[in-house]
């Protein structure tokens, strides 16, 4: 008999037992933020679809000219960022055979629909975790997406020993992005941190964490530090807890007890810099300490960017969101099936307006 997706078969089979799963406590577990948060969705996007933009145009204004003038060379600067959708799927079998001697016995159907779990709590509880599964697979795949993704010990490969590559090698996400970014003149910090030699060794210290932070921002370009239309700008860090929590010691510090005590009793959130709002990522660290892990240290654990929300552009191709998911079942097998299926991209919009740090 397979093992159930649910795994009940740790408590002890008895009338007394667990007589409904719905009384089942969901122990607390790291969320992702809502994908809306920090990124821009795109809805709708088709293969190939491009995104343009316009930015300025060149030199204007010389001096006045006699009888049949000469115009002047004006062009308006354009790019373009074109979509490239890649599909994915995820499938789940459940067959009620699994369930036997098992708590889920009691939320099962009678009769001709004894195989047939599609409206009891047991799938309900199935998809309420495949749910949150869902989003922590796209913040997987639009962050630590890689179309190259190998294992530590391949070559130069990142993604831990035994993690299944297929999980990351859609498409390159954000991480992956940055890094050609860097390479084509985006501007980039170091973190000393991370290239220490043992996990101990990457440890980040608070003042560590307020200089990276400090440095981020003043190498920002002026387009992003400056107001626009009267609007103060939309830029905001990303940053790992690891990050965070360094630069909230370091608030919390008696010499700086003062910014700290500023900031909450203004109302302003307790982690900005510059009156730049630091969003915590702590998704970012788990996933990094999951899949990143090369052994006897993490790859590059404390990572950071400064950009503007839109810049971190999240495409799909269903108009209404991110797939629902599809429970339904398969009288020929008699299986229970859950499916979702969508297709997403990534894109990193305007290298020209960011900061990373590595």
């Amino acid at each position: 008999m397979a093992k159930p997706v649910l795994d009940l078969t740790k408590f002890t089979f008895t009338a007394e037992q667990v007589r409904d799963i719905k009384e089942l406590v969901f122990e607390a577990a790291l969320t992702a933020p809502e994908i809306d948060f920090i990124h821009a969705i795109h809805t709708g996007i088709e293969y190939d679809k491009e995104i343009g933009f316009v930015f300025g145009g060149g030199l204007v204004g010389k001096a006045k000219q006699g009888c049949d003038p000469v115009a002047h060379d004006f062009a308006i600067n354009t790019r373009k960022v074109t979509w490239k959708p890649k599909a994915w799927e995820i499938i789940i079998d459940e067959c009620a055979d699994n369930l036997k001697d098992t708590a889920a016995l009691y939320c099962k159907n009678n009769g001709i629909r004894m195989d047939d779990l599609t409206d009891t709590d047991y799938i309900a509880i199935v998809v309420m975790v495949l749910e949150e599964a869902i989003k922590n697979m796209i913040y997987r795949m639009i962050w630590f997406g890689d179309v190259d993704a190998a294992n530590v010990g391949d070559g130069d490969g990142i993604i831990t020993e035994g993690v299944d590559v297929d999980y990351f090698n859609l498409f390159d996400g954000f991480f992956k992005q940055l890094q050609t970014a860097i390479t084509q003149g985006a501007v980039s910090v170091e973190i000393a941190a991370n290239n220490g030699a043992t996990f101990a060794e990457q440890e980040i210290t608070p003042e560590q964490a307020y200089k990276l932070l400090n440095d981020m921002y003043y190498k920002a370009p002026l387009e992003m530090r400056t107001p626009q239309n009267g609007q103060k700008p939309s830029m905001s860090f990303k940053v790992t807890q690891s990050i965070a929590d360094a630069y909230e010691q370091y608030l919390s510090d008696a010499k700086n007890h003062e910014v700290m005590y500023k900031n909450l009793t203004e109302g302003i959130d307790a982690l900005m810099i510059h009156n730049v709002p630091i969003i915590p990522m702590p998704i970012w660290d788990v996933m990094i300490a999951q899949y990143n892990n090369l052994g006897n240290r993490l790859y590059k654990p404390h990572r950071a960017v400064l950009c503007e929300t839109g810049n971190l552009a999240v495409g799909i191709v269903s108009e209404e969101g991110f797939a629902e998911l599809d429970a339904f079942y398969d009288k020929m097998s008699r299986k229970n099936r859950i499916e979702a299926k969508d297709q997403m991209d990534a894109e990193l919009l305007n290298f020209k307006r960011l900061v990373y740090a590595q």
